[in-house]
C-alpha cells in the first residue's frame, strides 16, 4: 500500500467519526446501553446507545458496559456452545469468513503488502457510517445483523492464538540466559515507557482543554458471585470427548499410513487445543492470574504432540512443522493453520466494536489520537531504540519484540511486515498482556492519575486486551482502554505497512 493510500485510510477514518452520531429508536436500544451522564464527559452518556447485548459486560448494579469486540474477558469468552448458538451469529460469521477469503484472494492479486483483515476491519466500519448517513437506519441494520457472529468470533478469539505459541520450539533461539534476561527487559521497561508517555501526554492535553482531572472514575462493586467460569461444562465435555474419540483414529491412520492420516491428525489436534484452552480458561480465577489460558493450552497442546510423537514413531520436529504447515489444501493443512486463518475474520468483526463506539471517539476525537499516535510511533520506534541499545544478538528477535503493545492479532502482522517471527512476537505480547493486567491499574495509581480517560488510554495502549479486560470494572475508563486499543492497533498496522517507516523502524533497530 502506498503512503498516498494509507493517508487517505486515515484521513477518510478520522473525518467519518467527526461526523455526528445517528439518533437511535429502535425498541432494542434501551437506556441500558447508556449510563447517565459523568462529570468526565461534559454531561452526555459515554457510551453509544447502538450496542450488542452480546457485546456488554454486565455489571452488579444492572448497568453495563459494552465490550469491545476485540477484548476478551482474560479468560475467554462467556460460551455455552462450540457452535454459534443462532442462525444470525452463523451467517454473520460465515459473512466474515468469505469476505475475508475474498479480501485476500484481492490484496494478493493486486499485490497489496498491507494486511487485509485490517483493511476489511476498517472498510466495514467506514461502509457502515457511510451507510447510516445516506440512509438513515441501514448503518444500524447492518450493525444487528453481524453482531451476533462478531461476538461469536470475539469469544474464541483468544484460542486463536495459540499456535503462535505452539511454533516457539521451532522459532529462532533466544541464545543465553542473559538474552533471555534482554527481552523481559523490553517487556517490562517497555510498558512502563508506553503505559506513562501514553497518559501523561493525554492528561497533559486534557489540563490544557480545561478538564477536570482531578475527579476519579467510578468502580463497579464487586460481584462476591463466585467464580464464573467463562465457558461451559457442555463445551468443556464436547470438546474433550471429541479429542478422546479423535486419539485413537489417528494413530490407527498413522500407523497403517492410511491416506486419511494427515486430516484426521489436524481434527484430532484442533480439538485437542480448543478443548486445552478450554480447561484453561475454567480453572480457578486465582490459578489464571498466574498462569494465563494461552500458556497452559501451549503447554498441554505441546505435551499432546509429544505423546503423539512416542505412539506414531514420528519425530517431534516433524508432527509440529504439520501443526502449522502454512498451506490451506485439504491434504496438507493443519490445525495451527485453521486456528490462525480463523484470526482474519476475528479481526475484521472488530468493525462491530468500532461502531458502537464511533460517537465516543467522536466526542474525544484529539486526545484518542494523540494516544495512538504516542503509543504506536513511540511504541515502535522507541522499542527499535532500546533493543538495540540492549544489543539483544538475534536480529529477527529484535525485530519481532517491535509490536510488544499491539493485539496478538496485528502484532503478528506486524511482525510478518517487517520480517519477524510470529512464535516469538505472540510470547512477547501475551506477556505484556499478563504483566500489564496483573500491575496496570496500581502503577497508574501510585502515579497519582485518577483522571479515567487518561487511565484508560494508557492501560489500552500499553497493555492490549489484557490490560484493558482488568479494567472491566473501571466503568468510566474502560470504554477508553478498548478504544485505545483498537486505534493504537490499527495505527501501528498503517504505519509498518508504508515502505518508508518501515525502513526507518528497521534502520532504528538492526542499523
Amino acid at each position: 500500500m502506498t503512503n498516498k493510500s494509507v493517508t487517505l485510510l486515515l484521513a477518510l477514518t478520522a473525518i467519518l467519526l467527526t461526523l455526528p452520531p445517528p439518533v437511535f429508536s429502535s425498541p432494542s436500544t434501551t437506556a441500558a446501553s447508556t449510563r447517565a451522564a459523568s462529570p468526565h464527559f461534559g454531561g452526555r452518556p459515554v457510551i453509544p446507545s447502538k450496542t450488542s447485548s452480546s457485546l456488554v459486560l454486565q455489571e452488579d448494579d444492572g448497568s453495563q458496559v459494552t465490550a469491545s469486540a476485540i477484548v476478551s474477558p482474560p479468560r475467554g469468552g462467556a460460551v455455552s456452545s462450540l457452535l454459534p448458538n443462532s442462525p444470525q451469529a452463523l451467517y454473520g460469521a460465515v459473512f466474515y469468513i468469505v469476505f475475508d477469503v475474498g479480501l485476500r484472494k484481492l490484496f494478493k492479486k493486486l499485490s497489496i503488502s498491507f494486511p487485509s483483515m485490517m483493511a476489511g476491519c476498517v472498510g466495514l466500519f467506514v461502509a457502515m457510517v457511510l451507510a447510516e448517513v445516506v440512509s438513515p437506519g441501514s448503518g444500524d441494520a447492518v450493525f444487528d445483523s453481524l453482531s451476533p457472529g462478531s461476538a461469536f468470533l470475539t469469544k474464541w478469539m483468544p484460542a486463536f492464538f495459540v499456535p503462535g505459541l505452539v511454533m516457539l520450539p521451532l522459532a529462532p533461539s533466544m541464545g543465553s540466559p542473559l538474552e533471555v534476561a534482554k527481552v523481559l527487559l523490553v517487556v517490562v521497561g517497555g510498558f512502563f515507557f508506553s503505559l506513562s508517555t501514553v497518559a501523561f501526554s493525554v492528561l497533559g492535553l486534557r489540563k490544557l482543554q480545561g478538564a477536570d482531572t482531578s475527579i476519579p472514575g467510578q468502580v463497579a462493586a464487586s460481584t462476591g458471585g463466585g467464580d464464573v467460569k467463562p465457558y461451559s461444562a457442555e463445551t468443556a465435555k464436547f470438546l474433550t470427548t471429541l479429542s478422546l474419540i479423535l486419539f485413537p483414529i489417528t494413530l490407527g491412520c498413522t500407523l497403517s499410513k492410511n491416506s486419511a492420516a494427515p486430516p484426521v491428525q489436524t481434527a484430532f489436534l484442533a480439538a485437542s487445543t480448543l478443548c486445552t484452552f478450554v480447561y484453561g480458561a475454567r480453572l480457578p480465577a486465582s490459578f489464571v492470574k498466574i498462569v494465563h489460558p494461552l500458556i497452559m493450552s501451549t503447554t498441554l497442546t505441546l505435551l499432546t504432540i509429544k505423546v503423539l510423537s512416542a505412539c506414531t514413531g514420528n519425530a517431534f520436529g516433524s508432527i509440529l512443522s504439520a501443526y502449522k504447515s502454512g498451506k490451506m489444501s485439504l491434504a496438507n493443512i493443519g490445525a495451527g493453520d485453521i486456528l490462525l486463518f480463523l484470526l482474519g475474520p476475528s479481526v475484521q468483526s472488530f468493525s462491530i466494536a468500532m461502531y458502537s463506539r464511533k460517537g465516543l471517539m467522536k466526542d474525544n476525537l484529539l486526545v484518542v489520537a494523540v494516544a495512538a499516535l504516542v503509543s504506536a510511533g513511540g511504541g515502535l520506534f522507541a522499542t527499535a531504540a532500546f533493543v538495540r541499545f540492549l544489543k539483544i544478538a538475534n536480529d529477527v528477535i529484535r525485530i519481532s519484540s517491535l509490536p510488544r503493545n499491539v493485539t496478538t492479532a496485528l502484532a503478528m502482522a506486524i511482525s510478518q511486515i517487517l520480517g519477524g517471527d510470529i512464535a516469538i512476537t505472540a510470547s512477547v505480547v501475551v506477556l505484556t498482556g499478563v504483566f500489564a493486567a496483573t500491575v496496570g491499574g496500581k502503577v497508574l495509581t501510585a502515579m497519582g492519575l485518577v483522571d479515567p480517560i487518561s487511565r484508560g488510554l494508557a492501560i489500552g495502549s500499553a497493555g492490549q486486551g489484557l490490560g484493558v479486560a482488568s479494567f472491566a470494572k473501571e466503568k468510566d475508563a474502560f470504554p477508553f482502554a478498548a478504544i485505545a486499543m483498537i486505534c493504537t492497533a490499527i495505527t501501528a498496522t498503517c504505519l509498518a505497512s508504508v515502505p518508508a517507516v518501515k525502513d526507518a523502524i528497521l534502520g532504528v533497530t538492526i542499523g
